[in-house]
């Protein structure tokens, strides 16, 4: 049964992709002086696929999402228009700061096009960027164990640096966690490595935090690749 367009639009909004780009901003350091020598052209093109799960929003077809009905596929390509449109606002915004940048956003399209599904398909930001990561500290330099089964912690996984925010299942008669394993879709993690004078960025949601590792060493391999 085909999924209404208001399912496929509202599960892949902007917010995102804003969200990683306002984080990655705030936590660079500031450009080296070489940097603006930099331009967007030269930094690596990112790719339509990162494999076979995590697809380009901006490239993103009905086909991906397994989706066959009219409507659908005129809701999925409003999706990729407005994706498009928003990769290019994002790296023009950050190239005023830093000299340089490219921005993606990336979505997992088999989970994107089922009606059924519980949660919102897992997506990703990737920024690339001319200069040092720095520290990932969009959220503050220290451990948060918040009521409610909220926390937030740095972490270093892979050997990248990352911040991880995640909701724990709570008991409503004890306000207490229930102690159950945390679904990938209650995480928000972001991710940092440096490679080649570059910083590379990706900032998820719906994915586990070794996942988002991983997927900052596909960024790094695609990019040597060229």
């Amino acid at each position: 049964m085909p999924i209404a367009r208001s399912t496929v639009v509202g599960a892949t909004t902007g917010v995102l992709l804003l969200a990683g780009a306002v984080g990655f901003g705030v936590g660079l350091p500031k450009v080296v002086d070489d940097a603006a020598a930099v331009s967007s052209a030269d930094l690596p093109t990112l790719p339509d696929r990162l494999d076979d799960r995590m697809i380009a929003l901006s490239a993103v077809t009905a086909e991906d999402a397994g989706l066959t009905d009219q409507a659908d596929l005129e809701a999925v390509q409003q999706v990729a228009d407005r994706a498009a449109d928003g990769d290019t606002e994002a790296s023009s915004n950050l190239a005023t700061i830093y000299g340089a940048a490219q921005v993606r956003a990336y979505v997992d399209a088999k989970v994107m096009g089922q009606s059924d599904a519980q949660s919102a398909p897992a997506q990703l930001a990737v920024t690339v960027t001319p200069g040092g990561a720095g520290l990932v500290i969009p959220s503050g330099p220290f451990a948060i164990d918040q009521q409610g089964g909220s926390h937030y912690e740095l972490r270093e996984i892979g050997g990248h640096r990352c911040a991880v925010a995640w909701q724990e299942s709570v008991d409503p008669t004890t306000g207490l966690p229930t102690g159950e394993e945390v679904p990938a879709a209650n995480y928000q993690a972001e991710c940092r490595a440096e490679s080649d004078g570059l910083s590379y960025d990706v900032y998820a949601t719906g994915l586990a935090p070794d996942e988002v590792a991983s997927y900052v060493d596909r960024v790094l391999e695609l990019a040597a690749k060229g």
